[in-house]
């Protein structure tokens, strides 16, 4: 009796096979489909949960500014609003600088905020007579010290007789301190407020005081005559009176004239310096 061929498959691993034949496809094309899907959707999910930082963010830069005339301080104030929230900032005191760390187009925008900051101080002249005026006296010649001054004191003032107790000239910088004596009796002092590009000046606190000799040649005790915020314009006199009442007999007048310095003649001292030159 003749015995039937057939075929017998068996299992190899994941892999079908006729015996002495080659292995069949695993799947075939459709399952290929499915696993090149899950693969995509796997590198999709996969770039959204990374930080910025590792899929190709915009590089940071980073730059140093050192002030030459300004303080560093203030120009970390003054950049604030143009860093980016990926931005960081480190004061050098010492140095006097800055390292911003931030995106290029940011940091050419901060150098030229910086640049239009740090520049040299502005540099002004005080050009000021202290006057006497006295209404209990006969009228008197104006002394030639005061100059054109004395028709404009006498429109101004109700006094008959006007005379100079001292004249100086001063120079002074944005943000500093000028003080002097003004004869031996009376002391003048104020401090020009950052004054930025326009014409107009905030001595403050302005102060006219009277000095006296104190107890035992103590130190000088000076006693504020008039001590106020004063707002100035350049290039225009400046009249101001002083005295006790209203109906005093006599009075003080400073006269004021504030001009500005070329910026290569601007004072370059420290803080707090100041220069008075006597006018004879």
């Amino acid at each position: 009796m003749a015995r039937s061929t057939s075929s017998v498959l068996s299992h190899r691993g994941s892999a079908w096979a006729k015996p002495g034949g080659a292995p069949a496809a695993a799947g075939g094309a459709g399952d290929f489909h499915r696993l090149r899907k899950t693969l995509l959707l796997a590198a999709a999910l996969l770039a959204f949960l990374l930080p910025a930082s590792s899929t190709g963010a915009e590089e940071l830069s980073i730059k140093v500014f050192k002030l030459n005339y300004r303080r560093v301080e203030e120009a970390a104030l003054l950049i604030r609003p143009h860093l980016s929230d990926a931005a960081s900032v480190t004061l050098t005191q010492r140095l006097n600088a800055m390292t911003v760390t931030d995106r290029e187009e940011n940091l050419k925008t901060i150098a030229k905020v910086v640049a239009d900051f740090d520049v040299p101080p502005r540099g002004f002249t005080f050009a000021i007579k202290l006057v006497r005026a006295r209404a209990d006296v006969p009228a008197g010649s104006i002394s030639k010290e005061i100059g054109g001054m004395g028709a404009k004191l006498k429109a101004l003032f109700q006094f008959n007789d006007y005379a100079l107790i001292d004249s100086e000239l001063l120079r002074g910088v944005e943000g500093r301190r000028v003080e002097c004596r003004l004869g031996q009796d009376y002391a003048l002092s104020f401090s020009i407020a950052p004054a930025g590009g326009g014409d107009e000046l905030l001595l403050s606190p302005f102060t006219l005081s009277r000095v006296r000799a104190g107890g035992n040649l103590g130190p000088l005790i000076q006693t504020p005559l008039y001590r106020a915020p004063m707002p100035i314009k350049l290039n225009q006199t400046l009249i101001i009176g002083a005295s006790r009442e209203e109906q005093s007999k006599t009075a003080l007048i400073l006269i004021l004239l504030a001009q500005e310095l070329p910026r290569a003649e601007a004072e370059k001292g420290p803080p707090g310096s100041k220069t008075v030159e006597k006018r004879q």
